[in-house]
């Protein structure tokens, strides 16, 4: 390659480049767009941190004096778990 070859070769890759930091920007702003209400979700998580920790430790405290109360609890949260996610399914629109 000659020095005009390389000339032109490098802007080309400059013109590439340049046109891909605009699409990683302009696709930046549509992820940060749909993930929006999984962050606000996190947020509302995070902030209740500190209950969590506790609620946990108390549980586990509550398990080791009661395991077959804690494990009759879980099971009766799984279940309710499982029939709000029915019940949200089917009367959801779609």
């Amino acid at each position: 390659m000659n020095r005009r070859q390389r000339r032109e070769e490098k802007a080309r890759l400059l013109r590439q480049i340049k046109q891909q930091r605009i699409d990683v920007v302009a696709e930046r702003r549509v992820w940060l767009d749909k993930t929006a209400s999984y962050d606000r979700y996190w947020l509302r998580i995070m902030a209740w941190r500190h209950y969590w920790l506790l609620a946990s430790g108390a549980a586990a405290l509550y398990g080791a004096r009661h395991p077959n109360r804690l494990i009759r609890w879980a099971r009766r949260g799984i279940g309710l778990l499982g029939t709000l996610k029915l019940l949200h399914k089917t009367l959801s629109p779609r």
